[in-house]
This record gives C-alpha cells, structure tokens and sequence, in this order.
C-alpha cells in the first residue's frame, strides 16, 4: 500500500496494521482484506477486542 506506514506485523507476516491516510487499517496480506480500525490507536485497540484480536490489542499497548 503506497503511502501506508505499517506499525505492526504478526510473526508468520499473513498480517499487518499500518497508518494508512490516518486511519488505522488491519491487512490481512495473502487476499489483501482490509479491516478499518479507527483514526486513534487507542479507537484501534478497542475495534481489535471487539473482533475477537485480543492477541493483536495486547501488542500494541
């Protein structure tokens, strides 16, 4: 994604968040879905627990 700033990557790199045009953005790489999370990482966290990715929100307190 062109212009993106990824601020995480899971182990396997089947999947990223980055900081794109100033909304968060969970990608999922090997089809390129993308999951709006929210304009604040705090708003991101929360979007994250609410999809069940309580393993992701832990890792980016």
């Amino acid at each position: 994604m062109a212009g993106a700033s990824t601020i995480w990557v899971n182990g396997d790199m089947s999947e990223q968040i980055s900081d794109f045009n100033g909304e968060y953005v969970l990608i999922t790489t090997s089809n390129m879905q993308r999951i709006p999370l929210g304009q604040t990482l705090e708003s991101a966290i929360e979007k994250l627990k609410e999809l069940g990715r309580y393993d992701i929100a832990a890792q980016l307190r």
